[in-house]
């Protein structure tokens, strides 16, 4: 018995000292100055609206940030854009100073969730960033932006998938691809322009767009149901102030005889200008702040 007691001992020492240090790094972690070194960091990546409320350690090794949110001003108020209740990030290699750095995250969004890693490289040209994060079952009726519609109702989720690469530039002048694959869900009670529409049944929701110097590309957007569907391809091109960036997008409708009577004004203007495949086709110029149809 006396050969096994000095290393169990030393165990229980070595168990207490961890505990102690965790507890120390807990209560003395220097929450707000790792807050601000964030933000700042955020900030040279052109994200300037990222809000974080606090930062606590995760162990082993990582950050538990709280209400984390990104915002855009319109017209001097603050528009939710996304928030998280809660994103935890991990540290993924083995040693802090490898080369290339791997982070973890993952969070809840929208009655949903996030996944995914960052992985940051030095190549002796400069760092080069790499994001990828998965999205899974994020329900739309959740966002801020759904209350905007009024008495419209929003059902259905969506799943989905982000890349983004960056070197010195800010987001803007990065790569990237964003694609979205929506469930069966529909629309009701939604007003375009003064015209309350009817219930919108779909069926299959996809969008592909990629980001490529300086440009956000909508190489696919369809939105299908058993009587209509919309496509929409275009690019908008960014300026550092994006609700000044202007849109180039061409917009595709069809709907069935059935769904024209019960739009009425609309049903009628869009059964005038339909094409041999059924789709009346419309422009949209202008920019993200003020949006200019063309017939």
């Amino acid at each position: 018995m006396q050969m096994w007691r000095r290393p169990l001992i030393l165990a229980g020492y070595l168990c207490y000292a961890v505990v102690l240090f965790a507890l120390f790094t807990y209560l003395k972690f220097p929450s707000q100055q790792v807050r601000a070194l964030v933000l700042t960091a955020l900030s040279h990546r052109g994200l300037e609206q990222v809000r974080i409320g606090s930062v606590q350690p995760l162990l082993p090794v990582g950050l538990t940030f709280s209400e984390v949110s990104v915002t855009h001003d319109v017209n001097g108020q603050p528009l939710e854009l996304m928030r998280m209740p809660e994103l935890q990030v991990q540290l993924r290699t083995l040693r802090p100073f490898t080369n290339p750095l791997r982070i973890g995250f993952e969070g809840g969004l929208y009655g949903g969730s996030l996944l995914g890693a960052v992985e940051w490289e030095h190549n002796g040209h400069g760092p080069l960033l790499g994001i990828s994060v998965d999205l899974q079952d994020i329900r739309p009726a959740t966002h801020p932006l759904a209350a905007k519609l009024g008495n419209a109702v929003v059902e259905g989720k969506l799943t989905g998938n982000i890349t983004l690469q960056l070197s010195n530039g800010r987001w803007q002048d990065g790569n990237g691809r964003l694609i979205i694959e929506g469930e069966a869900g529909s629309l009701a009670g939604l007003d375009i322009g003064g015209v309350r529409l009817p219930s919108l049944t779909y069926e299959q929701l996809v969008a592909e767009l990629t980001l490529q110097q300086r440009h956000v590309v909508v190489k696919d957007f369809q939105m299908r149901g058993r009587d209509w569907q919309v496509d929409v391809q275009g690019k908008v091109s960014l300026n550092d102030r994006l609700r000044q960036s202007p849109i180039d997008l061409a917009l595709r409708v069809r709907t069935s005889e059935a769904l024209e009577q019960q739009l009425g004004l609309v049903g009628m203007f869009l059964k005038q200008r339909r094409d041999r495949r059924g789709f009346t086709a419309l422009k949209i110029s202008g920019t993200l702040e003020h949006p200019n149809p063309v017939l």
